[in-house]
């Protein structure tokens, strides 16, 4: 602990026993070394900040597409004669989060790997893993088929129910903002919910 008033080798000067927050002085005759130096170049080690934030870019793909891919991360399931696996597809194409009937864990629990009970289950394991993994909104195909599909009803139900939302948010375009936005970043906490459109103009 250093005595109230004085100065500690880094140039800071504390206000007192119950001050928390530091004072930086500039003091002469400090030569400070390199771990002490601002990094000009900041690295984002958090993929997910700017998708939080609804800044990352969305790939809107083409018009007449048949399956979208304005999405980050899309929610599949895949059903074979002996497995049924459902996974988190990034618009990159890398699985970031699976849970599969294929795996000892999970099948040593299941009567069989391919009814409406392993589908359930393999819902749920997979949305507490997205809920682990930092993953709370996916986008889906799916919900157009559960009508005249029951696992795959039961399958979006266990999601639903682990916490996971089955829609992504719109991210923040600079043409849904306004038409003089271009000119100005978009910001966050400047843009209110009801005035972002859910499907921006393409640029010409």
């Amino acid at each position: 602990m250093l005595p109230l008033g004085s100065v500690c080798p880094l140039g800071v000067r504390m206000l007192g026993v119950h001050s928390r927050v530091p004072v930086v002085t500039c003091v002469r005759g400090i030569t400070y070394g390199e771990n002490d130096a601002v990094n000009p170049n900041f690295v984002n080690r958090n993929p997910r900040n700017m998708e939080m934030l609804r800044l990352a870019r969305k790939p809107e793909g083409w018009n007449l597409e048949a399956s979208s891919r304005t999405y980050w991360y899309k929610l599949v399931l895949e059903k074979s004669n002996r497995h049924s696996t459902g996974w988190v597809e990034h618009h990159t194409g890398t699985a970031v989060v699976s849970a599969s009937t294929r795996e000892w864990a999970i099948k040593q629990h299941l009567y069989s790997t391919t009814d409406t009970n392993a589908v359930y289950n393999i819902g749920c394991i997979l949305a507490r893993r997205c809920l682990e993994s930092g993953i709370s909104e996916v986008y889906t195909e799916l919900d157009q088929y559960a009508e005249s599909s029951g696992k795959i009803q039961k399958f979006l139900s266990a999601m639903k129910e682990g916490g996971v939302e089955l829609k992504e948010p719109h991210f923040i375009h600079e043409l849904s903002v306004g038409m003089f936005s271009r000119r100005r970043p978009a910001l966050p906490w400047q843009v209110q919910e009801e005035g972002i459109s859910s499907a921006p103009s393409p640029v010409s």
